[in-house]
């Protein structure tokens, strides 16, 4: 483990974008056909997946107001890891809209 804190941050910022990107790549292939009969999921479970999704959304927002201490000591780094935080916000936030049935 790294002894670093800001880098011990960069690399849990990226593990959780890269985790939510994956997340939603598998719900967009899941997705029903057009038309398609859908059975629903049972309560419990829906709302334990909103929870754990919108708890990574979260800790990814949080990544990002973090963002400029994370990266002060590499400025290099502050671009990449800007857009992948922010491509896992919205992977995160699309995972989230389709377990309260928004999309």
């Amino acid at each position: 483990m790294a002894t670093d804190q800001s880098r011990q941050e960069r690399i849990a910022a990226a593990f959780m974008s890269v985790a939510s990107i994956f997340i939603a790549g598998m719900e967009w292939l899941k997705r029903p056909e057009p038309g398609g009969f859908v059975e629903p999921e049972p309560d419990w479970y829906v709302m334990f997946n909103v929870a754990v999704h919108g708890a990574i959304l979260l800790l990814l927002l949080f990544a990002l107001l973090r963002l400029p201490k994370m990266t002060a000591d590499r400025p290099g780094l502050k671009l990449p890891f800007t857009v992948l935080i922010l491509v896992g916000i919205v992977a995160a936030a699309y995972v989230v809209g389709v377990d309260l049935g928004m999309v």
